[in-house]
């Protein structure tokens, strides 16, 4: 038990990296192109094979050549969406991300070789490369970035488009350049691996050369490389046209009687795929490939199921083919299956090419057979995998355990009908909100905090405006709804970002306030972007502190202890705020290296009843017992901040002192301020 939960606890951590996630959605943007490449060559291949069409008509000639165009840039797109995606996901510019990855691919690769001046393309021998180099530029861009100071950009002339391209020139040089160094010695690295693998010369047997290269190639399919195109890029592999057993060649055997669908032995897997439940993903997948995988073409079923980078499905990926190989081996080298030499094209479909090169019906269902064999081996990694991943397999599983009673059962379509019209109505408010703020200006806004002992500025609290068209200025209210969509990724991007550009502002003349910054709970489950703040804000970090509100962290509590630990390493402390509103504030303090709090007004209003005063005052008791530093917010009256300074907190933020204000009208209030209680 403890190592099926360690096993599913690594599996989960490993689909849900921003690697892993960034290539699958990468491979899924690029399922149109596979689908428009599949479909040309079949249509070509299926005109010629019925006559329709021969190789001196024009319209022919249109569709090879659409066909072929395609296909040689087939890696080209790969590493172009890889780069796009992957940059995304790791916080850089996509755009640059992606233009990167064009350009290390076509320097490293053989996608370009230069013939007698003058430049050829070649996409079998470029395709182990696109993957690799996108890789390694989006990481080398991100920690380019990272390493490479901006203060020279800290211009107010410069738009904030513009900055970011050009702190992206040095990085973005730094990492092509690197590629220089990184990819020969990978290239060397690999070579010598597979060199050991498969040895100059390899004197072995047709059936043992032929068992090497395929595991070699399914190794380079799982890893998103087009296996057969790399192992023909590095090695020789005469022994295809030798015979494996009398009268039979190693590449008629290979391609009728092991590779049962093409790569990976597709329609065992797609026979599998019909036994999982309706709706499943994998099903789905499996229904829209057939066409395409009776003909032999493996991409889709390999990427957008996927099955490349699965580790659950890595196991039936190496071992089908491998049990094809040996059982068909013995078999055919026993007799027991009639057979003869005939040429056919690696797209004939299965039972077809059984039937050509088989001598009687033996062959054809022989093939059946394996495909049920093949079936039965990936069905229990496919199932697990399918429940690892299909929330509505998931679901359907609870209401099972929890014996939903048929009343619930037969109201699920108007359930679903209501969960229809609430996520329409869900996601036109989204789009409303992104409109309105498409259509107006965000600003940051501060509100000062006071310490009570001396009534001078403490700090300021980093509040989010908007600027309508009208000329008005409202609150955040948009917030609730990118919380409720998971949008806010770019509102806090801009926050930080903001925040960053004001200290900057007021460095320039000498004022060096303090600020709480507001952000998003999710923020502290993200470490890409708590890695973005720690850069920000590395010359300002005594200056800043993060404020969150509570939220269901407990199940990720590892990582958002990273994460606060990491943001005070870098001199950035973590302030709760709005304590007293939720239910998990005590938790979270209990758990989290959490050292400030924000009291909220709610909770200071509860104080006009006995009860409420006493919670107010025992709390406050205990956070200066835990060593606590507390912030009282919401003060609007005398009476209300002397209550609080009686209590010990030193603190305090509200209306009595001031509003909100713009960031120009914050230098004139700490002065005015400051200099009226000096004592």
């Amino acid at each position: 038990m403890l190592v099926k939960k360690q096993f599913n606890t690594l599996f989960s951590v490993f689909a849900q990296s921003r690697y892993i996630i960034s290539l699958r959605e990468a491979f899924i943007a690029l399922i149109p192109y596979f689908v428009s490449s599949a479909l040309a060559i079949l249509v070509l291949n299926l005109a010629v094979n019925f006559a329709f069409l021969s190789p001196n008509d024009f319209l022919y000639n249109v569709i090879q050549h659409s066909s072929n165009i395609i296909s040689v840039l087939f890696p080209l797109m790969v590493a172009l969406s890889v780069g796009f995606h992957l940059s995304k996901n790791l916080g850089n510019s996509a755009v640059v991300g992606s233009m990167l990855a064009l350009v290390g691919f076509c320097t490293h690769s053989d996608f370009l070789a230069l013939n007698n001046g003058e430049f050829a393309v070649n996409g079998a021998g470029a395709s182990a490369y696109a993957v690799l180099v996108p890789s390694l530029t989006s990481y080398l861009l991100m920690l380019g970035y990272k390493l490479t100071p901006k203060h020279w950009l800290e211009l107010p002339l410069l738009s904030d488009f513009l900055k970011e391209k050009l702190s992206l020139i040095v990085p973005f040089s730094l990492a092509f350049f690197a590629l220089y160094l990184i990819v020969p010695f990978i290239e060397l690295s690999v070579q010598s691996v597979l060199l050991y693998i498969v040895p100059s010369g390899d004197d072995s047997s047709v059936a043992m050369q032929l068992f090497k290269r395929m595991i070699i190639v399914h190794s380079f399919w799982f890893f998103g490389v087009h296996g057969d195109n790399a192992y023909t890029m590095m090695f020789e592999q005469p022994f295809l046209q030798h015979d494996i057993v009398p009268g039979l060649t190693a590449k008629t055997f290979y391609d009728t009687f092991v590779l049962i669908g093409g790569t990976g032995c597709f329609i065992g897997l797609i026979v599998a795929a019909f036994l999982l439940p309706n709706g499943s993903h994998e099903k789905s997948i499996a229904k829209i490939s057939i066409p395409f995988s009776l003909f032999n073409f493996c991409e889709i079923i390999l990427f957008a199921l996927p099955v490349f980078l699965n580790p659950m499905l890595l196991v039936p990926f190496i071992l089908v083919p491998c049990f094809n190989f040996l059982v068909s081996y013995f078999l055919l080298s026993s007799g027991v299956i009639g057979y003869q030499e005939v040429a056919i094209s690696w797209m004939t479909p299965t039972i077809i090419n059984g039937a050509m090169v088989g001598t009687d019906a033996t062959a054809p269902l022989y093939q059946v057979f394996l495909i049920l064999c093949n079936a039965c081996i990936y069905y229990p990694f496919l199932r697990l995998s399918s429940e690892k991943n299909n929330y509505q397999m998931a679901f359907n599983k609870l209401s099972s355990q929890l014996n939903v009673n048929e009343g619930f059962a037969a109201n699920s379509e108007q359930r679903f009908i209501k969960q229809q019209r609430a996520q329409n109505l869900s996601s036109a408010q989204l789009t409303t909100v992104l409109n309105t703020i498409s259509n107006a200006r965000l600003a940051l806004y501060y509100q000062p905090q006071i310490d009570l002992s001396s009534g001078q500025v403490s700090g300021f609290e980093a509040l989010l405006r908007l600027h309508n068209n009208d000329g008005s200025v409202s609150g955040p209210y948009f917030l609730d709804t990118l919380i409720l969509h998971k949008q806010t990724d770019i509102i806090d991007g801009w926050v930080i970002k903001q925040a960053a550009r004001d200290l900057t502002q007021w460095r320039n003349v000498g004022f060096k306030p303090n600020i709480s910054i507001n952000v998003n709970p999710d923020v502290l489950t993200n470490t890409a972007m708590v890695d973005k703040i720690c850069q920000l804000f590395v010359e300002f970090a005594e200056q800043v502190k993060i404020e969150i509100v509570e939220s269901s962290y407990l199940e990720q509590q590892l990582i958002v202890t990273q994460n606060i630990n990491k943001l005070r390493e870098h001199n950035i402390e973590t302030v709760l705020d709005d304590f007293g509103t939720g239910y998990s504030s005590l938790s979270m303090l209990t758990h989290f290296p959490v050292k400030h709090v924000k009291l909220d007004r709610q909770f200071l209003l509860q104080c006009q009843q006995d009860a409420g005063r006493i919670l107010y005052q025992q709390v406050t008791e205990l956070f200066a017992k835990l060593g606590f530093s507390v912030v009282a917010e919401g003060i609007e009256t005398v009476a209300e901040e002397q209550w609080v300074k009686s209590l010990g907190i030193t603190t305090a933020q509200g209306w009595l002192y001031a509003p909100a204000m713009l960031r120009n009208e914050v230098i004139t209030f700490t002065q005015t301020r400051n200099n009226a209680n000096k004592s």
